[in-house]
């Protein structure tokens, strides 16, 4: 498949995040990429920051783009899609925004080939996890270029539109518990007596390190935890504690109202 011009509608975390990830991967280079965002001072940042191709106008950036990603803020979607229709034709839109599905955009320009992902927050690091769903439009050479296009920010699954709050509410909202238990680690450490620092590291650490593992092994995670736990040890100790305080449980029941506050959306 020949390489195609993208551009992008907004770049803030997000969107420069994919951004900065496609300019990496060199599959599309940054004379082929435009930029427009909620201003010109901005756009001309961005465009200068990046090394890409600043456009005037959202329908300059349409009518130069074979793709264009949507990264504005989902009411904003509809707005910005009636304004640029017309040029949207036949072009490819890769829209961000969570609450936004595919038939939205169809209802607007029908002509068009729609992406939707959900991407979250460390892409910005190229470790993130991108759920991607297409239109039924797509032929069999176009999927897997989109596809390509994340490489370097993270794994892409490519799921039914219908499992996409499913997927946000592990993989997207994810972080945030992720985030929550390495400060309940480093607290705990910094109650038995180490620096914050030293903390913080560890707790990290032990998280990435343990996720490795269970990529890398393919072993069932119960079996690594088993691994790990000695008979009257006090690993098993602490993993009573946990099951007594209703750990995993917790952890259930908050992606569970994650997906239901998505559903209702």
């Amino acid at each position: 498949m020949n390489i195609m011009k993208l551009g992008f509608i907004g770049a803030g975390n997000m969107g420069g995040a994919i951004l900065k990830g496609i300019i990496a991967g060199g599959k599309v280079g940054a004379n082929d990429i435009f930029i427009r965002n909620s201003s010109d001072n901005s756009t001309q940042n961005v465009a200068q920051k990046k090394g890409v191709q600043a456009c005037g106008s959202l329908k300059e950036l349409a009518q130069k783009s074979d793709i264009v990603f949507i990264g504005v803020k989902p009411y904003l979607v509809a707005k910005v899609l009636e304004e640029i229709k017309d040029e949207l034709k036949n072009k490819i839109v890769i829209s961000m925004a969570a609450s936004v599905e595919i038939r939205d955009i169809e209802a607007i320009i029908p002509e068009t080939k729609v992406v939707r992902i959900m991407p979250n927050t460390p892409v910005e690091v190229g470790a993130g996890v991108i759920g991607v769903s297409f239109s039924e439009f797509f032929n069999k050479d176009e999927k897997p270029y989109i596809v390509e296009l994340f490489d370097n920010i993270g794994k892409v699954e490519v799921i039914s539109e219908k499992d996409m709050p499913g997927l946000t509410a592990i993989s997207g909202s994810g972080p945030a518990y992720v985030y929550m238990f390495i400060e309940a680690l480093a607290d705990g450490a910094v109650l038995n007596g180490l620096r914050r620092d030293v903390a913080y590291r560890l707790a990290a650490n032990t998280v990435l390190g343990s996720a490795k593992m269970v990529l890398e092994t393919n072993e069932h995670p119960g079996k690594l935890k088993d691994d790990v736990c000695s008979p009257a040890g006090s690993t098993i100790e602490a993993v009573r504690v946990l099951e007594e305080n209703n750990f995993r449980s917790a952890v259930i029941e908050c992606e569970r109202a994650c997906f239901e506050k998505l559903s209702k959306m």
